[in-house]
């Protein structure tokens, strides 16, 4: 029965599969989501940008022109395996070059994953300043369908007043480690929906699929419905089985679907409240006129009033090992390529807070790594050294069982995302550190029957986390934390996945693509720098950050005038006569 019910599954995936084009100009718009007025990253004049809705097995396709006049641009499909397709997952300098001003680029893929995902900009920590939207892909066979009345698409958001390009100098800059440590700017507000004040209008006896989503760039989020719980059903694109939460708590990037079941009466509307998680802030950058908290509501009738938001408690953190896929998968094993991974932050030589793992910090190669796995010599394709050192690069063979084992020796937490997989979370440390100052280690570590899965992980600080998956989906896959200060910083690890078979796929790179690489003089054959003649001759490859003091010059932290405005004065005055009666903020190129 049970393979009949599957087999007529699949027999109506594929008579009702289809293509879904959307045709994407990406500039610059006016917003002002929280009173304050500011240039964001938009799509056809508006924003925010749109959500794409789709079946599972789908294929889309985003014909996307580059119109911001000053800055490259790239897409990456958070969550999206990209099986077959690993030339379209985005990242720029991994899995293609950045797309130039004025040029065109066309992504092209299926999925065949259902759940809650979502795109965002993968250059230069772009999407800060506003290119993200949802994904939402429907499944008539989810464990779910037929139990809920109709759909609801939240997101949430730490939101910047200043450009991303002036914070990430501000935050590289020696200036802010010799005042600050190297403290990540701290957000302005906090935004539902990309806005304040948002109704959600809801009927009473009936159930609704919320689906929240931390679109943020650092924050993680306390997200709660006064006095009504939910039913998680599904955790970044995994089913899980039904398990009720009276509130969820996201770090950047995450995703919860949950089943909302509404009052009997429209007697009262009810707030949502949504909170800045205020620990990952470090002491003394946070301003006092930070709006951590955005009220957003539930409203069953709009002729009566909107409630003020109450206060509740925060969970430590909702524990999300406590979730069980719905399909009790078992954990992977045996493990066949253990890896090992101490995360770190220290400045560099040019006085530069940098993160590293084991001892080495991410700087993007010269050739993107995808390029220099397709054309390499078969005989050294699997051979780490030609995707250079500072790609941190770890090549898994087809099939492999991997377990990251990764130890947090940073004060702060941390969360890791996967592309191209969702894995296993075999275990995770408690808050560390230990009496002694040391980090938690882990020791016994019981191996669950069907642990949870997700792409999306918190690792406490001082502590770690165990993950397994399985790389049978041959390309170039990131593992990185999704705090974009830290992607800047260099918390990033290249896994190449089955490069010899990723060789036999023969990906079609479009010539849109190969047009972009052409725009920007950046070579698609090579090794990380650009030697296409003696492959382990890494000569030239890049193994530093840029060191550029202007936009810490611009960029003054909040309630704080160390900077002073003299300097910030002169310098506004020099860039005035630079540009005329040009934005500063079109100084920026990428």
């Amino acid at each position: 029965m049970l393979y009949a019910q599957l087999l007529f599954a699949l027999q109506a995936l594929v008579v009702s599969a289809k293509t879904v084009t959307y045709d994407w100009s990406v500039d610059w718009v006016s917003v002002s989501p929280d009173g304050f007025t500011r240039p964001a990253i938009g799509i056809n004049g508006a924003w925010p940008c749109p959500t794409i809705t789709i079946d599972i097995g789908d294929r889309v396709i985003v014909n996307l022109k580059n119109n911001l006049g000053n800055e490259t641009t790239s897409i990456h499909w958070h969550g999206i395996f990209q099986t077959g397709s690993a030339q379209m997952d985005g990242p720029a300098m991994v899995n293609q070059c950045p797309i130039p001003p004025g040029s065109s680029f066309k992504y092209d893929f299926e999925i065949n994953q259902p759940g809650t995902y979502w795109y965002h900009s993968h250059v230069g920590s772009q999407y800060i300043d506003g290119l993200r939207g949802p994904i939402i892909v429907h499944d008539p066979a989810a464990p779910y369908a037929g139990k809920y009345d109709d759909e609801i698409v939240m997101t949430i958001s730490d939101w910047y007043h200043t450009q991303a390009p002036y914070l990430i100098e501000y935050f590289e800059s020696p200036l802010n480690e010799n005042l600050h440590g190297g403290s990540e700017p701290v957000p302005n507000a906090t935004l539902i929906n990309h806005a304040q004040n948002v109704q959600f209008k809801v009927k009473p006896n009936k159930t609704y699929l919320v689906r929240v989503i931390n679109v943020g760039v650092f924050s993680a989020q306390w997200v709660n419905f006064d006095d009504h719980d939910m039913d998680v059903v599904e955790v970044d694109g995994v089913y899980t089985q039904s398990h009720r939460v009276s509130q969820l708590f996201l770090t950047a990037a995450q995703r919860y679907t949950v089943l909302l079941k509404t009052k009997s009466t429209t007697k009262t509307n009810y707030a949502i409240t949504v909170s800045m998680d205020l620990s990952m802030f470090d002491p003394g950058v946070t301003p006092s006129t930070l709006m951590n908290n955005v009220t957003g509501y539930l409203v069953y009738d709009d002729q009566k009033p909107l409630p003020e938001s109450d206060d509740f408690d925060y969970d430590d953190a909702l524990d999300d090992t406590k979730f069980i896929p719905y399909d009790s998968q078992p954990a992977l094993g045996p493990v066949t390529h253990p890896i090992n991974l101490v995360m770190a932050f220290n400045p560099n030589d040019a006085n530069q807070n940098r993160a590293t793992f084991n001892n080495v910090t991410y700087v993007a190669p010269k050739v993107p790594t995808l390029y220099t796995a397709m054309s390499a010599p078969a005989d050294l394709v699997n051979n780490p050294l030609i995707y250079g050192v500072n790609s941190n690069p770890f090549v898994l063979p087809m099939n492999a069982i991997v377990e990251i084992t990764l130890i947090n020796t940073d004060t702060g937490p941390h969360p890791f995302h996967l592309h191209s997989h969702q894995f296993q979370v075999i275990a995770r440390g408690p808050p560390g550190p230990d009496e002694n100052g040391n980090p938690l280690l882990p020791t016994h570590v019981r191996v669950p029957a069907a642990p949870m899965r997700r792409d999306t992980i918190l690792v406490y600080a001082g502590s770690y986390i165990v993950l397994r998956f399985k790389a049978d989906n041959p390309g170039v896959t990131l593992f990185h934390c999704h705090i974009e200060w830290h992607v800047e910083a260099g918390l990033v690890v290249t896994f190449i996945e089955a490069p010899t078979e990723l060789q036999a796929l023969k990906l079609n790179i479009p010539e849109d693509h190969k047009h972009a690489c052409q725009a920007r003089n950046i070579s698609m054959v090579g090794n990380a720098a650009g030697n296409s003649v003696d492959w382990l001759d890494l000569t030239g490859a890049p193994s530093q950050p840029a060191l550029d003091n202007w936009g810490a010059l611009t960029y003054t932290p909040p309630d704080s005038d160390i900077l002073g405005q003299a300097a910030n004065k002169m310098l506004k005055s020099r860039v005035a006569r630079l540009l005329g009666k040009k934005s500063i903020f079109s100084l920026k190129f990428w």
